[in-house]
């Protein structure tokens, strides 16, 4: 992980000092001369660190709207903070769950994306990390809301006793220490796994959440969670699957879930795992929301719409009339061709194709070369999912519905 450039010292006159920050935002949008002149005119880690600040807050924006003018990060602390969106709905659950007031652990809080939303809904928050200036730019960003605390989240309800009465949220690190990129292993995580553990069971009644990546190994979270009754919960905005949540104490809902935040709506599917009957391929095809797929609730879909997987490990339901559902992605079936592609070439070229979509599973093909193969000089869209059936791939030729 990249090292934060100067002390808070640095941080905090560079924050307040407006005249500085305009030159370095228009030193940034200037290119490499303006940005040496800037450095010409301060030191090198003042210069550094507000080009970081211009940077980071044009980042925010996508993430926070029209705070992000007044927040204050780092590039790589943007990076890891939850959005807004997803934040706010973390925090409403946590205050419904826990009441008004009730006090809140924000552990590993970085720049303080979730600490920021903990503190809209009304709850008392403290806002630790091991790196101080993440630390006080949680409280910054919070309207001095919340309170910081530099330590090693470790040692949070021992070294603090005020632990022993909160809740907590932790966000653990998901980057491997070696080349930073993101990892999906939970031992990758920091703090380490038996370190959550630790932290997650003084929580007890009370209840902690846990952010982790969507694609998270479901058969260790008994472990991480101590042996204690724990929900996962996976969370998407819009088509993107953005965090896995572990839920534990009155924070949990149910074994499993799946939320979609969408168009100014929140949508959530809650129940144990189960497998989905399967059945012929019909008219119309419906692909189910991947928060569904990784939450194992396929099967609630499946039974709501009478529309039974054409394929356990395919993800594609189907049946004889259209239906609607902000989980599922529906599809008309013109025509199922065994996957030969000159063949499937001209049907399409023989139907006025134009733009084509092609979707698959299990790297049947690959999909981006595929789609340009196929493509044709005419001006209608198809999409075409190229899939594995055991030993046989076919090619389902499809008009997307309108949403």
């Amino acid at each position: 992980m990249r090292r934060m450039r100067g002390t808070m010292e640095d941080w905090q006159r560079v924050a307040s000092d407006g005249t500085l920050l305009d030159r370095a935002a228009e030193a940034e949008a200037g290119g490499i001369n303006e940005i040496a002149r800037l450095r010409g005119a301060y030191d090198e880690t003042t210069a550094a660190v507000a080009i970081e600040l211009v940077k980071a807050r044009g980042r925010a924006a996508t993430k926070f709207g029209g705070r992000a003018s007044g927040m204050v990060a780092d590039v790589q602390g943007v990076e890891q903070a939850s959005g807004s969106t997803v934040a706010c709905y973390k925090a409403q659950r946590m205050r419904d769950a826990l009441g008004e007031g009730a006090a809140v652990a924000d552990l590993c809080c970085g720049i303080g994306g979730d600490t920021l939303a903990l503190c809209d809904v009304g709850l008392a928050v403290t806002a630790v990390d091991r790196e101080p200036v993440r630390a006080w730019m949680a409280r910054q960003n919070s309207g001095q809301r919340a309170e910081a605390v530099c330590m090693d989240v470790a040692d949070w309800g021992h070294g603090w006793p005020a632990g022993a009465h909160s809740a907590i949220h932790i966000d653990p690190t998901r980057r491997d220490e070696g080349t930073g990129r993101r990892a999906w292993r939970l031992d990758a995580l920091r703090p380490r796994p038996d370190v959550l553990t630790r932290l997650i069971t003084p929580a007890g009644e009370l209840g902690a959440a846990v952010k982790l990546s969507p694609g998270v190994d479901l058969s260790a979270l008994d472990e991480l969670a101590g042996g204690a009754p724990h929900g996962v919960e996976f969370i998407a905005e819009d088509s993107r699957l953005v965090q896995a949540v572990l839920w534990t104490g009155r924070l949990r809902q149910a074994e499993r879930g799946a939320t979609l935040i969408a168009h100014g709506q929140t949508h959530t599917l809650t129940g144990p795992p189960s497998t989905a009957p399967t059945g012929s391929i019909q008219r119309y095809l419906y692909a189910v929301h991947p928060a569904v797929e990784r939450a194992g609730l396929v099967h609630l879909l499946a039974g709501e719409h009478d529309a039974p997987l054409i394929h356990p490990k395919l993800g594609l339901l189907s049946r004889d009339t259209p239906t609607e559902s902000p989980w599922l992605t529906g599809f008309e079936l013109l025509a199922e061709l065994p996957w030969r592609p000159k063949k499937v070439r001209r049907w399409l070229n023989e139907h006025n194709a134009g733009i084509v979509e092609v979707k698959t599973r299990g790297k049947a093909v690959d999909p981006d070369t595929t789609a340009k193969q196929l493509r044709g000089k005419g001006d209608t869209p198809y999409t075409v999912f190229i899939l594995r059936f055991d030993v046989r791939v076919v090619a389902l030729v499809c008009r997307r519905l309108a949403l």
